[in-house]
Formats: C-alpha cells, sequence, structure tokens
C-alpha cells in the first residue's frame, strides 16, 4: 500500500461507504487509522485535515495514535475490557454457556 493508493481510497472509497451512515451521525464522527507509513503521507494528512478537521486521529494528526503502547489496538483495549468485566460480573458455571452468550 502506497500513500497514493491510500489517498485514492479515501477521496473515492470511503465516501461511497459513508454514505449509508446517517448526517446526523456523520457529524460527529471520528476518523482513526494506525501508523502504517502510507497513512502518514503528507498528502493524507492534507486530505484528513481538510476532511475531517480535527476529527481524525493518527500519525501525525493533532491526537496521534500511541506508538506500540501495547500488543493490541486501543478499540482492542477497550472492547476486551469491557468484555472481560461483563464476564466476570456474571460468573459463569460452564465455559460453554459462556461461549453461547457470547455468540
Amino acid at each position: 500500500l502506497t500513500g497514493d493508493i491510500y489517498l485514492k481510497f479515501l477521496q473515492e472509497t470511503l465516501p461511497e461507504l459513508l454514505k449509508a451512515v446517517p448526517l446526523e451521525v456523520h457529524r460527529e464522527m471520528w476518523f482513526q487509522h494506525d501508523g502504517a507509513p502510507a497513512h502518514c503521507t503528507e498528502v493524507v494528512r492534507e486530505y484528513l485535515d481538510e476532511t475531517f478537521g480535527n476529527r481524525w486521529i493518527g500519525r501525525g494528526g493533532l491526537i496521534t495514535w500511541p506508538p506500540r503502547s501495547s500488543y493490541l489496538t486501543p478499540l482492542k483495549i477497550f472492547l476486551w475490557g469491557t468484555c472481560k468485566a461483563w464476564c466476570m460480573r456474571l460468573q459463569w458455571r460452564h465455559a460453554m454457556i459462556l461461549w453461547q452468550e457470547l455468540q
């Protein structure tokens, strides 16, 4: 993946995908990506600034992606913590019942 190909995705594909998002949600939406080199090129950062203003998270933006803060990404850390707390709170008797509930 190159910066130019990623920029093309942001300009052409992402807007099509976002058409399904209600306008009131879209106005409050933040864009987040990791620190892959293609995500950090100058043209990509400029496009994100123009399109999302200060509402994007990534290397070179106002809010940076935490550099190797954990094996998991921040989104996965949040999800894992939430799921773990839910599972621990309910004290399952059998692993199979827990698995069925998770599905």
